[in-house]
């Protein structure tokens, strides 16, 4: 049985006096004058923002090389692409550790758990090195990565005369991806 206890007494709020007051002006009152408006100072005032360069033709194309060479690196992670695909652009001490981490990931594999890029940018260290970094989504989560690529020089055989035995070989820069963090 629950104790007795007194009845419950209404608080009253007695106010005494309300005073309202009207707010004060915030604005000057206007000035009627014949004069002409003072013209703005131009030589405080900063300059229009600007739009950014455009892009150079190497970061373009760093870019590029960029975006299909996450795409691959998630594809063949996902067992959706053999690992040869990546052989030229990615270093081989990176496609050691693509290997471990495929080997890691095999149990995930599926449609629903399906990595797709996001975002990539870039963002150029030298005339031919780059840092990238960007998103992508598998199983409904996003997630980042960071790496860096390098155009490395690559061997190849000039496409001149009709004789296989004497092909003279020249050297070009192709893009590399040789670092790669993916969180």
């Amino acid at each position: 049985m629950e104790p007795d206890r007194p009845p419950l007494r209404p608080i009253l709020m007695e106010t005494h006096r309300v005073l309202i007051r009207p707010a004060p002006p915030y604005e000057p009152p206007p000035v009627a004058s014949s004069a002409p408006p003072p013209a703005p100072d131009t030589t405080s005032a900063p300059p229009p923002p600007q739009r950014g360069r455009a892009p150079s033709a190497t970061t373009l194309e760093a870019r590029q090389f960029a975006i299909a060479t996450i795409s691959l690196v998630l594809e063949v992670i996902d067992r959706r692409r053999n690992m040869s695909q990546l052989d030229g652009r990615v270093a081989l001490p990176l496609q050691e550790q693509l290997i471990a981490l495929t080997r890691a990931m095999s149990g995930r594999t599926g449609a629903e758990s399906a990595a797709t890029v996001r975002r990539v940018h870039v963002q150029m260290c030298g005339p031919g090195a780059a840092e990238i970094f960007g998103n992508y989504r598998r199983n409904g989560r996003v997630r980042a990565f960071a790496g860096r690529i390098e155009q490395m020089p690559c061997r190849v055989r000039a496409a001149t005369g009709s004789t296989r035995s004497a092909l003279p070989r020249t050297v070009e820069y192709r893009w590399q991806l040789v670092e790669l963090t993916m969180v």
